[in-house]
């Protein structure tokens, strides 16, 4: 959080208009999220380069009304983000998004997760997830759900585990989180199916 004064004043002196997404990117974001969008482990932080502008644009909204990063105990990162959301102009947000989704796709290091059934994450895949984030993971706009490829698998896992604990997309007025919650609360039954299905996502990752 010490980070968070800094960069309320650097957000006030930089313009709305940004040429600007990109240097609002490099002066607010490539600390956290890396140079190239990439995500950091060792700050929790995932990547997020060539996410889609509809769902960046969505999910700072919800950091700024309040729908995520509420409860800095278990949601640290998501907390920060919201401190950020907050002080971004809405002509910024706007073209922040847009730069990140031109950022070229990062796929993630790793290849697996450890202790992984690939053949029922594919199951589970296909089940319950395939609908909404098609069947290569890509996304879709109309149901409001990002693409699963290029984030890193222990972010993946530690986002089913909020959404199933209710940390995440239990706010009112977060009709597309409420789905994942439903989805991880009814259909998952435990930690070994959250690993099998992200262990599954990520071997559709381009090389």
């Amino acid at each position: 959080m010490h980070l968070l004064r800094p960069l309320f004043l650097l957000l006030l002196c930089l313009p709305a208009a940004a040429q600007e997404g990109a240097t609002l990117f490099q002066n607010v974001c490539a600390q956290c999220h890396g140079a190239r969008g990439e995500g950091r482990e060792d700050l929790k932080t995932p990547s997020i380069a060539a996410l889609p502008s509809w769902y960046v644009t969505t999910q700072l909204k919800n950091f700024h009304d309040g729908r995520r990063g509420g409860d800095t105990a278990v949601d640290p990162q998501g907390a920060m983000m919201a401190a950020i959301a907050k002080a971004l102009k809405e002509p910024q947000v706007v073209a922040l998004a847009k730069h990140v989704e031109q950022l070229p796709l990062v796929p993630p290091k790793e290849r697996g997760l450890e202790g992984a059934d690939i053949t029922a994450g594919q199951e589970l895949f296909y089940e319950r997830c395939m609908e909404c984030h098609r069947y290569n993971a890509s996304g879709e706009m109309a149901f409001g759900s990002p693409p699963l490829v290029g984030r890193q698998g222990w972010y993946l896992l530690a986002q089913l585990k909020k959404f199933k604990n209710l940390h995440r997309g239990a706010a009112k007025g977060d009709e597309k989180g409420a789905k994942m919650v439903e989805m991880a609360t009814k259909f998952i039954d435990d930690e070994q199916a959250m690993r099998n299905v992200v262990g599954y996502i990520l071997t559709l990752n381009p090389p």
